[in-house]
């Protein structure tokens, strides 16, 4: 038998919320995609120039001794860290475009793709977090007064709220997309054999 391709029109409706979530990450990985490549052409064009400003930001104890080993490791491998970067937000885009086409494997890639967002995102929280709290104490024990600088505290707090944000909305999307609603919506594009 013949496979024949049944469209979405004909077997179920296009929500919005897909569309939109499909379209914006399109935009927002594009950008980053662009960025990731305009990085990776900067490293291979000036590598000189990028070796002697990370030699100079590697010369800096008091910045090195805040920086914990995953950053450290991304200071000395730029290139790596530059490439893994360009197939990331490649690999987002590829997936973005498929959920807006409402592929199935799209939608289970963009599932795992917000999975990994949000431990990503919660992981530079607390890396951030650790950092700031590190220059605040040396900030403190600089100054004569010995307190931070005024409103590094509330910057803290402020940067701690807004991921807690980001990480609902992420986790929101991610049950979204493992809905039975959804997925349903995805498989109305599999090849179905004709009656």
């Amino acid at each position: 038998m013949t496979a024949l391709p049944v469209t979405p029109g004909e077997s179920g409706h296009r929500s919005l919320l897909v569309t939109v979530v499909a379209w914006l990450f399109i935009v927002l990985s594009t950008l980053a995609t662009l960025g990731a490549l305009l990085n990776a052409f900067v490293l291979a064009v000036k590598p000189a120039t990028v070796n002697a400003a990370l030699n100079r930001v590697a010369e800096d104890t008091a910045f090195i001794h805040l920086l914990p080993a995953p950053y450290l490791f991304m200071l000395h491998h730029v290139h790596l860290i530059a490439l893994i970067k360009l197939v990331w937000w490649a690999a987002v885009l590829i997936a973005s475009i498929g959920v807006l086409r409402r592929k199935e494997w799209a939608r289970r890639a963009f599932v795992a793709v917000l999975g990994i967002e949000i431990v990503a995102v919660i992981v530079g929280l607390s890396v951030g977090q650790s950092i700031g709290m590190g220059l605040a104490t040396q900030l403190a024990s600089r100054s004569p007064t010995g307190q931070v600088p005024p409103g590094m505290g509330s910057g803290l707090a402020l940067a701690g709220l807004l991921v807690v944000g980001v990480v609902a909305i992420l986790l929101w999307l991610l049950f979204i997309f493992r809905s039975a609603r959804v997925r349903e919506e995805f498989a109305s594009t599999h090849y179905h054999a004709p009656s």
